[in-house]
């Protein structure tokens, strides 16, 4: 069994994809090809020196990150059987559980549903002779464990501590992401016992971990399979198992959390020098175009490229005249926030006069206006009960009109700086686009925006029941029909 590491280090980007070969016959799976401008150009490298027979893509879960490319991988590999759970992209067998079968002559698979991070969360365990091998996706890392977004403690302790912990010790772990420096930081904050001490030195040498250590090793070290450690109990101030796996991973969360915020683009923070000089800039010079800026909206832009993927943007909008708006677009509320694009906005007097080609590039907003999910924050000082009569009369200006975005700065990835060609984005236009971006669908996607703004898309839902809703162009919205390229 060969296995080769692809990575698909984009941007921020850490995953990993695996090229699995039977060497005597040479058939070949794709595990997660998230990334098909990296991955592609392999298979084919491989295939036309005949060191690979490419048969299948394989899918842990079925996140963009995982098995988003799976469509691009199929336009040059047509032939292609996808295995994964049944919401990945394409899929065409969903294995039981236990279930196995063969690559080539040598190579035996095993599918091991491991349900908590989504639903549909396999592990697959490879075996040729005396060479074992487990995929995890994102239900078992280096040191670490995914997040439970589908799913709990109880199954992600089920997950680990008996479905992956009973294979056999040696075999080796292959994970969807390159995450082993910073568990590390969380293990000894944990605990500082000398298999986490070897694990630091190990990852501090090594770029990547992956396809290394093994069961045996996430055993000795991974906190997430020790729970009865004294440590991890005295850590977490629980005993039983399943409450000590809660503890830990909110733990963690909180220190993700903490990381992120101190995150911020690339390059040095400002100086005085520069902070001074940026105040006195406020005072002396003549801000037109910017003072000219009359409402910060809040909403969620979904890729018109890629329907699971979303970003919050704060939308700083002027008015041209009365039927063209421009909206400068920034991750967050806050100073120094990243500009990360641009929207224009337009009455149907102008779109109906547009081309074909070009109306389908704008998205409504009668969908966003009537779930909730587009806000106008209140400001400080301001009640709420107040401000809400001033928020619903912009919403009902705002419903008609037809929005065209781009972005520049793929913050979901993780970008330092903007990378790549500017992205057309799009607005959500029903449940169903929702729940491909997050399963719990409004609720996963909005409780945390809400809850920073003291805003409530359920409340705003109901105090726009008698919005009146606008007939919708049928070319508008395209990208809820069929992907956009950008």
């Amino acid at each position: 069994m060969h296995i080769q590491t692809i990575p698909m280090w984009t941007g921020k980007s850490n995953n990993y994809a695996y090229l699995v070969t039977d060497e005597p016959t040479k058939q070949s799976v794709i595990i997660d090809p998230a990334h098909p401008e990296e991955v592609t150009p392999v298979l084919k490298s491989e295939e036309a020196a005949g060191k690979a027979k490419v048969t299948a893509i394989v899918n842990t879960h079925h996140h963009w990150d995982h098995a988003g490319g799976n469509d691009e991988v199929l336009k040059d590999f047509p032939h292609l059987q996808v295995i994964g759970g049944a919401k990945c992209q394409s899929v065409t067998k969903t294995p039981a559980h236990g279930e196995t079968w063969k690559i080539g002559e040598r190579i035996t698979v095993k599918a091991l549903h491991t349900p908590c991070h989504t639903q549909d969360s396999i592990c697959y365990f490879f075996e040729d002779g005396d060479q074992r091998a487990v995929f995890t996706g994102d239900t078992l890392f280096t040191g670490g464990c995914g997040r439970f977004f589908e799913g709990d403690a109880a199954q992600m302790h089920k997950a680990l501590n008996e479905t992956l912990a009973s294979l056999p010790d040696d075999t080796k772990v292959y994970s969807g992401h390159e995450y082993t420096k910073s568990n590390v930081k969380f293990l000894l904050a944990i605990s500082d016992s000398d298999a986490i001490k070897k694990l630091q030195a190990f990852a501090e040498s090594h770029k990547q971990t992956q396809g290394i250590l093994t069961i045996g090793d996430e055993k000795a070290h991974n906190v997430f399979m020790r729970l009865s450690d004294p440590d991890v109990l005295k850590a977490t101030g629980k005993k039983d198992p399943v409450e000590v796996m809660a503890a830990l991973r909110e733990l963690k969360n909180a220190m993700i959390s903490a990381t992120m915020a101190n995150e911020g683009p690339a390059g040095d923070e400002l100086t005085t020098k520069s902070r001074v000089l940026e105040t006195a800039a406020g005072v002396i010079q003549d801000f037109r175009p910017v003072k000219s800026i009359c409402a910060h909206l809040n909403a969620f832009h979904v890729y018109a490229s890629d329907p699971t993927r979303a970003v919050e943007a704060n939308h700083y909008c002027a008015h041209i005249t009365e039927d063209i708006r421009q909206c400068l677009l920034y991750d967050s509320p806050e100073p120094n926030a990243r500009l990360i694009g641009i929207e224009y906005m337009i009455t149907p007097k102008i779109y109906n006069t547009l081309p074909h080609s070009e109306r389908e590039l704008w998205h409504s907003h009668v969908y966003e206006v009537k779930s909730g999910m587009l806000i106008m924050p209140t400001p400080n000082g301001v009640p709420k009960s107040v401000w809400q009569k001033a928020e619903n009369s912009e919403m009902k200006d705002i419903i008609p009109l037809y929005g065209k975005a781009y972005h520049l700065w793929q913050v979901d990835r993780g970008d330092k700086v903007p990378l790549g060609t500017p992205q057309l984005m799009g607005s959500f236009g029903n449940d169903e686009m929702l729940e491909k971006v997050h399963p719990e669908g409004k609720k996963g996607l909005l409780t945390d925006r809400d809850g920073r703004f003291g805003a409530d898309y359920e409340a705003n839902a109901r105090s726009r029941r008698d919005i009146e809703e606008p007939e919708i162009h049928p070319d508008a919205d395209a990208m809820m029909r069929k992907p956009v390229a950008s």
